[in-house]
């Protein structure tokens, strides 16, 4: 097991050295949202997607010409249909204001396509009161078009060596196993958001909370991790 200090400015005066999140990336769809799995489901039945396979993953891989272009063209109909019911995940912003008072940086890898990630930051978080706006200031916000994509864990290093911060200093927070795996395989604390139909991705998780402002007490306390998880995915 290793021991994470606590993520606040108070223990870093105390002790600047020791181990703790000093960057969290969010997934998006179901983490920083509620989810959308309705949507996803859609997908993979129009789509006609294999269970054993990923939905970009299969169109990309296996689907060519017009049938490839066909299989983009819905499922970027589909999320702009999800996008009208897209809300925060609730306790989003009580945990955004911890990390925003601690000087903790935040960034966001997601599936999901541009058009979405700025619906989510104009429209979504745009909607939320003025003092509470400064609070998603996500950088970097990285959308499909980022190769390769999780469980990869190259877009969760690309953004520790963008800000400067080591995996093992990086918390990946999300609602799938692909989300856990990516953290996983950087090095980096995984934590699940979890809900009754993704309980069986617990396994893959350092931290699991049911709401994601749970994750305030976990970085306000220090908590310990199981890293030895990364010897079994």
């Amino acid at each position: 097991m290793v021991y994470y200090s606590p993520s606040t400015k108070e223990s870093v005066l105390t002790d600047s050295t020791a181990l703790r999140i000093r960057g969290v990336v969010f997934d998006m769809d179901g983490t920083l949202t509620t989810p959308i799995n309705e949507h996803l489901k859609q997908m993979r039945v129009e789509i006609k997607v294999p269970d054993e396979m990923r939905i970009i993953e299969y169109v990309d891989s296996c689907l060519e010409g017009e049938a490839h272009e066909k299989a983009h063209q819905r499922i970027v109909e589909i999320e702009t249909e999800a996008m009208a019911s897209m809300e925060l995940s609730p306790g989003l912003v009580n945990l955004l204001q911890f990390l925003q008072n601690n000087d903790i940086c935040i960034g966001v890898i997601t599936r999901n396509n541009r058009k979405a990630v700025d619906h989510f930051i104009n429209n979504v978080a745009g909607r939320q009161p003025q003092e509470h706006k400064g609070l998603f200031s996500f950088d970097p916000l990285l959308d499909r078009s980022f190769k390769p994509s999780k469980p990869s864990p190259d877009s969760l290093l690309h953004i520790s060596q963008q800000w400067n911060i080591p995996p093992e200093q990086l918390m990946m927070v999300g609602d799938h196993g692909d989300d856990l795996l990516c953290g996983v395989r950087a090095g980096s604390v995984a934590a699940l958001l979890r809900y009754d139909d993704n309980r069986h991705f617990e396994s893959y998780a350092h931290v699991v909370v049911d709401r994601i402002d749970g994750l305030v007490e976990c970085l306000a306390s220090g908590f310990e991790a199981n890293m030895s998880i990364a010897d079994s995915v």
